[in-house]
């Protein structure tokens, strides 16, 4: 008879996060520098035990295909997503979460101009689970305000939209704005109960506001926020592919 394998230790400081958690990440273009930067980072400061990743490889070049094709064989904890061609980032997050479904009870999503600088980001965002489970988000908080002409009906007619009045206000010259606090796009943990209560990501969008929007969503459906951004290095290269649509009508 064998004896059993041990739980990792933080398996038991930590139950609430369940861990493995998942990870998830979308790489685009011609951009392997980022990627080896973010895959290197998570490698380098996260025990793979802790985690598996799904990787949106989405219109890459063929170098960082094959250097996540490489840590996948290293590592085997990684699920590669290819799109040959472009299909936007919202589409694509859509398919990581869905394709299968996502099992695990604790969802990372980064970007891939984000990179981890601290070997205890992980225990630091499983401690913050613990001692306050009533949230259902984590990340580096932002405030921004936008033109509510159409972004306040397309809000409305959300699956999601459950009534709350929306954070109007006034901008400077007197028209009318949401103004929105969110976790920036770039890295949030969240429980998976929430994105499928909320059917995220909303089908309509394609390629940006999904931030700040997945924050009202949140806020519409009484799912608690706090920020986190501990260890973590966030929007750290340019805006890529800056002239795709945001969303759909």
């Amino acid at each position: 008879m064998t004896n059993p394998v041990p739980a990792h230790p933080a398996t038991v400081a930590f139950p609430t996060l369940r861990f493995p958690l998942t990870v998830c990440v979308v790489a685009y273009g011609n951009n392997v520098a980022l990627s080896r930067r973010f895959l290197t980072s998570l490698y380098d400061t996260t025990d793979s035990r802790l985690f598996t990743l799904r990787a949106g490889l989405n219109e890459v070049e063929a170098a960082t295909q094959n250097l996540f094709e490489e840590y996948a064989a290293r590592h085997r904890n990684i699920s590669l997503f290819v799109e040959p061609r472009n299909r936007f980032k919202c589409p694509l997050m859509g398919r990581l979460l869905n394709s299968p479904p996502v099992a695990t009870k604790w969802l990372v999503w980064c970007d891939d101009d984000i990179h981890f600088t601290r070997k205890d980001w992980l225990p630091r965002l499983a401690a913050a689970i613990e001692s306050r489970p009533e949230v259902a988000q984590w990340g580096s908080h932002y405030r921004i305000r936008q033109p509510a002409a159409g972004l306040r009906e397309w809000i409305e007619t959300a699956n999601w939209y459950q009534g709350l009045p929306l954070p109007l206000s006034r901008d400077e010259r007197g028209r009318e704005v949401l103004d929105f606090v969110f976790a920036t796009g770039s890295f949030w943990a969240i429980r998976t109960a929430a994105l499928r209560h909320l059917q995220w990501p909303d089908p309509r969008l394609v390629q940006a506001k999904e931030d700040f929007l997945l924050g009202e969503a949140l806020r519409q459906n009484g799912f608690a926020r706090a920020d986190f951004h501990y260890g973590i290095k966030v929007n750290d290269a340019p805006r890529r592919n800056a002239a795709a649509p945001e969303h759909g009508d």
